[in-house]
């Protein structure tokens, strides 16, 4: 099923989740047709279980529905843009990408998250807006999680190249320990289940 839906955070999960939910919602409609006509044709009347159980099919597509919606106006990080910008990151990095998450008053969309070095690194995608309120957003999230963390939101891949440059320089890499893993780890799981 993942192969169809996509994972979160991955390379293409956007793209997979438009084409996915779209099927979803046509099988829906398939579904809720096919047992109202049933229904008619065996009862020969719209009065029937048949037509109730057409109706609840709605339901579940208008699940589908908002999904497409939420994802309708981004698009997936092409494949060599992951692939180069995860050669620069150090081996300790964790790397999100297809990033759409939403608080009760908007919907965001980031091309990809970096957590590395007690900093959660945002990188908009090329319809830049909220930085401010995204920033703050996460921030309080990932506070929760783990109080050391940072968020920063860069404009530009550019721009985070200089900011994750200066921050590589002043921190050494090294292994991490058990308590910096957790740490790290309970960062991820938070970005992870706030995605969409």
């Amino acid at each position: 099923m993942e192969k169809w839906k996509g994972t979160k955070c991955e390379c293409g999960y956007i793209h997979k989740q438009k084409v996915f939910q779209s099927l979803m919602i046509l099988l829906f409609i398939a579904i809720g047709v096919g047992l109202f006509l049933i229904g008619l044709a065996i009862t020969g009347t719209r009065a029937n279980v048949f037509t109730v159980l057409g109706i609840l099919m709605v339901l579940p597509g208008a699940k589908r529905v908002i999904a497409v919606v939420v994802m309708l106006p981004h698009k997936s990080v092409e494949q060599e843009r992951y692939d180069a910008l995860q050669e620069k990151l150090s081996k300790n990095a964790v790397l999100l990408t297809d990033y759409v998450f939403t608080s009760t008053e908007k919907v965001m969309h980031l091309d990809f998250v970096v957590i590395d070095r007690e900093n959660v690194i945002g990188i908009h995608g090329p319809k830049k807006k909220n930085t401010d309120y995204m920033q703050e957003y996460l921030q309080k999230g990932v506070s929760t999680a783990a109080a050391s963390y940072k968020v920063k939101i860069c404009d530009s891949e550019k721009e985070f190249q200089q900011f994750y440059d200066r921050m590589s320089a002043s921190k050494k890499e090294q292994v991490l320990s058990e308590e910096e893993n957790k740490r790290r780890d309970a960062v991820v799981s938070y970005l992870k289940i706030l995605a969409v």
